[in-house]
């Protein structure tokens, strides 16, 4: 019981970091793509040709779409994973969307994604810790719902 309490503890620490990686993550992303996008939207080529001049312009805009794009899917996995990172720390409600966020993070986080993803997979499948996000009392607990202190 106190080892799933911590790992639910240290789940959610490492779901903050996580998340503030990603946020950051895609600020560096669109930051990226929006700077080459205006460079090549304000400083065309130099050749003679106008055909070039539009095709950089048309790429420009391209970059800078596809940046807003990454930005947004990035920022938007980065709040998701503080939001479950909140969730593991409370385990109360949301069982499912942990355990569906802990599948994307191992298919697209990389090997520290892999890592916490199976880590977060397998705590979430024990009885004791569903039961725990369920908010029921825990066998041998004498009815009481085991709730970490608040601090």
């Amino acid at each position: 019981m106190e080892k799933d309490l911590e790992h639910l503890k240290l789940l959610g620490i490492f779901h903050y970091i996580w998340g503030a990686l990603s946020l950051v993550g895609g600020l560096l992303i669109g930051g990226y793509f929006l700077v080459i996008g205006l460079v090549l939207l304000t400083n065309p080529p130099s050749s003679t040709s106008s055909e070039d001049s539009g095709s950089a312009s048309v790429a420009g805009g391209v970059l800078i779409g596809v940046g807003a794009v990454l930005f947004l899917i990035v920022v938007v996995y980065g709040v998701l994973t503080l939001m479950a990172g909140g969730k593991y720390r409370k385990h109360q409600g949301g069982y499912w969307f942990c355990f569906i966020l802990a599948i994307v993070t191992l298919v697209v986080g990389g090997i520290p994604g892999i890592v916490l993803g199976i880590f977060s997979l397998m705590v979430l499948s024990r009885e004791s810790v569903k039961t725990l996000f369920k908010g029921q009392a825990l066998p041998g607990t004498g009815g009481v719902i085991a709730t970490p202190p608040i601090s």
